[in-house]
């Protein structure tokens, strides 16, 4: 016979049931609370979800768009849900969350794992995460990997409800911007836009299928699946996300077929400042930029980070100018430095020349860190010299560099490493807007990873030679002569018997020249009287007036260009001459805007009156002939450009030890100078280490590819312009001829 049911202790037992689940159920919702309320550790509130605190770089962006370079803590630009590619998205949910659209933050397919997966192991169980949990891990829990297990359930806990809060705060769009903008691809790279510039040059949006699976699957593992280093690993993954992304109908089957085959081809750009283009500039840059955040506030009251806080910089720099420039400076001095050390073979120029110094390799081997560091460390100077003079492996500095880099291996002692970066030729290149002083293109040396000392700067001053001889002519101008009045070719009379600079011997001692020619040939007599005619002081005012601020003492021989005098003074002085006389004052930065683009600061153009205009445009006109008839008539012959109008000046120092080259176009002033880091290095002779040679050639690639360009809109058909004064007569077609032409040995007209 049957048992008769109890229902009394049925329903007892349905009642405890009952309250063992609501039990369960408000405990979890209890527990839940407490770890939103901190119980499990600190919990970000909602305004740290709005704004997660993302070390954001600062961006320096050249003026025609293109990013030239990032300072950082974390490398990282943010960009918007529009920027991204489409590919990126699509990839990105079906790789990592193929219900991301139609969950709330946690999928509950894989809760099991999510759960119980940090107790049993040290791994992850694939598939556990969502994208919004993955979110929450990269904006609040970044060492979550380097967590034990307990530490890791917890982080886990605090996961879920961050991904629920952020599901609720945004849209599902904003979602995968963030998560973008946090994730970390690898080799400095934080954020899809520097990822995207890193491995690509592009931005987000202009990313392909193939490189936009490429980068999704970096997310999983970078330094695993770097493409730089681990090429096979990373074409695995990336075929793995090209895969889901079929399975996903983000691409076609014919697309897969054909995406899978390829091999992997990066465009890669180092987020590392010392690499890339404008190297010098963005150094400099940072110091400025450093300062100008010291003096500035944010909205809390705090200094602006150039690191943190996302700067955008507008520079006045165009990026194409920049490449030609450097690429005349690599083809040029790679040129000349095989001439010099064939030249130079088995000899030290430093114990030669009127600047020599014999104890210089001495001096730098004792100067050096290895050497300090050798000595602190109880070292004798026995010991550190045999160190010294034994052969070692190392990478040196080399414009033949090993697979189109300035790196080159080697076998050599670092006694010799220190003898050949001496005779390392060195350069600086400016180029600069004549109208409004924005400056194009800055060299500041051959490679800033080895060489800190930035030859365009104010700071950075060396003998200007030459280059110093159209202000002496300026001058005479300014005190009424014109272009052919006639000089007497004697040596000059200054008070003092014993100075008499050697001249071209191109013309006869009392021979009666056209003072353009003196201009035109370098001719050191010539312009030395006009020196002797006006005196030193007029010319150091000339000086000043074209804004040349470095000291210069009032000595005949400043006509020659004696004085110490930088790249940069030099060339904002011969905007003057490009200018009817006005100053453009060159300048680099456009404005600063803070990351959501609202401008901190703008930087306009600043111009000055300097000299009459009529000086200016006859000054000018005399150095056109300079490019026609003279010292650098060598740039048309090489270089082409035969409808440009273009004036300029060479300019060659003592022993050798500096080449300099001005050009002036009516669009641009480009300068440059080739030298040594050591004044008492220098060319062996003077048909390798004059202007003409050494410095000529940069500028005339320079201009040659610039005004190639029909990208950049120069005119190669303009020309100076002339003083507004209708009744302007200068003549400049000169009767009188030479009586002979002919001369004799030659010297270094620059001199």
């Amino acid at each position: 016979m049957a048992k008769k049911i109890n229902f009394n202790d049925f329903w007892q037992l349905f009642r405890i049931v009952q309250i063992a689940l609501w039990s369960f159920v408000l405990f979890v919702i209890l527990f839940f609370i407490g770890v939103n309320a901190g119980m499990l550790g600190e919990m970000p509130d909602l305004e740290a979800i709005q704004n997660p605190n993302n070390d954001v770089s600062t961006t320096v962006y050249s003026a025609d768009a293109e990013v030239l370079g990032s300072y950082y803590s974390e490398n990282r630009i943010e960009v918007g849900y529009d920027d991204l590619s489409p590919y990126l998205v699509k990839g990105l949910v079906a790789t990592e969350d193929k219900r991301f659209y139609d969950h709330s933050g946690i999928d509950m397919k894989g809760l099991f794992s999510a759960i119980f997966g940090p107790l049993i192991t040290r791994h992850d169980r694939g598939g556990a995460s969502t994208i919004t949990q993955q979110l929450a891990k990269n904006l609040f829990h970044q060492n979550f990997h380097k967590a034990g297990r307990i530490q890791r359930a917890k982080q886990k806990l605090k996961e879920w409800i961050l991904a629920a809060k952020i599901e609720r705060m945004f849209s599902k769009e904003e979602i995968i911007t963030l998560y973008f903008n946090t994730v970390e691809f690898g080799n400095q790279s934080y954020g899809i836009k520097t990822a995207a510039f890193t491995y690509y040059g592009k931005t987000p949006k202009e990313l392909k299928p193939n490189e936009a699976a490429l980068l999704v699957g970096l997310v999983n593992a970078p330094a695993k699946l770097n493409p730089k280093k681990h090429p096979e690993r990373a074409e695995e993954r990336r075929n793995i996300v090209l895969k889901r992304m079929l399975e996903a109908n983000a691409i076609t089957k014919t697309e897969y077929d054909s995406l899978s085959q390829k091999k992997i081809k990066l465009n890669f750009h180092s987020p590392d400042y010392r690499e890339g283009i404008a190297t010098y500039l963005r150094e400099n840059l940072r110091q400025e930029l450093k300062q100008w955040c010291e003096k500035h506030k944010k909205p809390d009251g705090s200094p602006y980070d150039i690191y943190r806080d996302g700067l955008n910089v507008y520079t006045t720099i165009d990026s194409r100018m920049q490449r030609y420039a450097e690429e005349a400076i690599k083809d040029h001095l790679k040129y000349l430095q095989d001439i010099y050390f064939k030249e130079w073979r088995g000899k030290e120029p430093w114990k030669s020349g009127e600047r020599a110094k014999p104890e210089l390799l001495e001096k730098s081997m004792v100067q050096s860190q290895h050497y300090q560091d050798l000595k602190a460390q109880g070292k004798t100077d026995e010991e550190i010299r045999k160190i010294f003079d034994t052969k070692v492996d190392m990478t040196i500095f080399s414009y033949n560099g090993d697979n189109g880099t300035f790196n080159k291996d080697t076998l050599m002692s670092p006694l010799d490493s220190l003898k050949y970066y001496l005779q390392v030729i060195q350069c600086g290149f400016l180029a600069v807007d004549v109208h409004t002083g924005e400056i194009k293109a800055w060299v500041g040396g051959p490679d800033l990873k080895y060489f800190q000392l930035d030859h365009v700067k104010k700071s950075t001053k060396r003998q200007v030679g030459s280059t110093m001889k159209p202000l002496q002519y300026a001058v005479a101008i300014e005190r009424g002569w014109d272009p052919c009045h006639l000089v007497e070719y004697v040596k000059p009379n200054c008070g003092d018997n014993s100075w008499d600079p050697a001249g071209t011997k191109k013309w006869k001692d009392g021979d009666l020249v056209p003072m353009q020619e003196g201009l035109w040939y370098s001719d050191n007599r010539m312009t030395s009287n006009l020196m002797c005619e006006f005196h030193p002081q007029a010319l150091v005012d000339m000086a000043r007036k074209l804004r040349i601020e470095s000291p210069l003492d009032a000595v005949p021989s400043l006509c020659l260009g004696v004085s110490d005098i930088s790249l940069w003074e030099m060339v904002g002085a011969y905007t003057i001459f490009a200018n009817l006389g006005v100053y453009s004052k060159p300048f680099y930065i456009k404005k600063i805007t803070d990351k959501k683009g609202n401008v901190l600061a703008s930087f306009n153009e600043e111009h000055a009156e300097a000299i009459d205009p009529k000086v200016a445009y006859t000054t000018t006109e005399m150095m056109k002939g300079v490019m026609n008839k003279g010292t650098g008539a060598s740039l048309r012959a090489h270089y082409g450009m035969p409808t440009l109008t273009i004036a300029g000046k060479t300019g060659t120092t003592q022993s050798n030890a500096d080449a300099w080259f001005m050009g002036i176009t009516p669009e641009i002033v480009a300068g440059c100078w080739v030298g040594f880091e050591q004044p008492s290095v220098h060319f062996y002779s003077t048909a390798t280490g004059q202007g003409a040679s050494a410095a000529l050639p940069v500028v005339g690639k320079f201009l040659s590819k610039s005004y190639g360009d029909y990208h950049l809109k120069l005119n190669q058909t303009a020309a100076f312009p002339m003083p507004a004064d209708s009744t302007l007569e200068i003549n400049f077609n000169c009767s009188f001829v030479p009586k002979d032409t002919t001369g004799g040995d030659t010297p270094n007209p620059d001199n």
